[in-house]
């Protein structure tokens, strides 16, 4: 149960620290980028220490890391996926 929590905590993360950037597609218009920053922050940091309560703290931090490449790495394209299709 503790990984579905981290997994969950760190995929929020991402995607506030997503929805902060000025380049984000997935609204017209932005948030406003502190308090999602530091919310992205806080939610990357609890993942991490739960990731760690579940597994040692090397490996914690490294499929913290991992699962935090794959979301911000995926975000763009499923924002790209979501984009309605121009007819040219």
């Amino acid at each position: 149960m503790i990984v579905v929590l981290a997994l969950t905590l760190i995929i929020l993360g991402c995607a506030c620290l997503y929805l902060a950037s000025p380049n984000q597609k997935w609204r017209s218009r932005p948030l406003p980028r502190t308090p999602l920053r530091g919310a992205g922050g806080l939610l990357l940091v609890a993942g991490l220490a739960a990731w760690v309560a579940a597994s040692r703290p090397l490996s914690g931090f490294f499929v913290t890391l991992h699962v935090a490449m794959v979301c911000l790495f995926a975000f763009p394209y499923i924002a790209a996926l979501r984009a309605p299709r121009r007819k040219d």
